[in-house]
């Protein structure tokens, strides 16, 4: 029992694991709320450049005619 309690680790180190875990949870807070901010932008610009692409393609057909 006595070996098993020397081998737990310190509590300085214990607080600075607790505190890396903080903060790696606050950073995967703060990308993923910045990815959901972006998505309607994703969205947006796929449309207006889906929309570039068939409008081109249309002309292009058009003038082969």
């Amino acid at each position: 029992m006595n070996d098993m309690l020397k081998n737990l680790p310190s509590l300085g180190q214990m607080l600075k694991l607790v505190v890396f875990l903080i903060l790696a949870l606050i950073v995967i807070a703060l990308l993923l709320a910045i990815v959901k901010a972006l998505i309607p932008l994703l969205i947006v610009a796929a449309l207006v450049a889906g929309g570039v692409y068939l409008y081109r393609r249309l002309q292009a057909q058009g003038s082969a005619s």
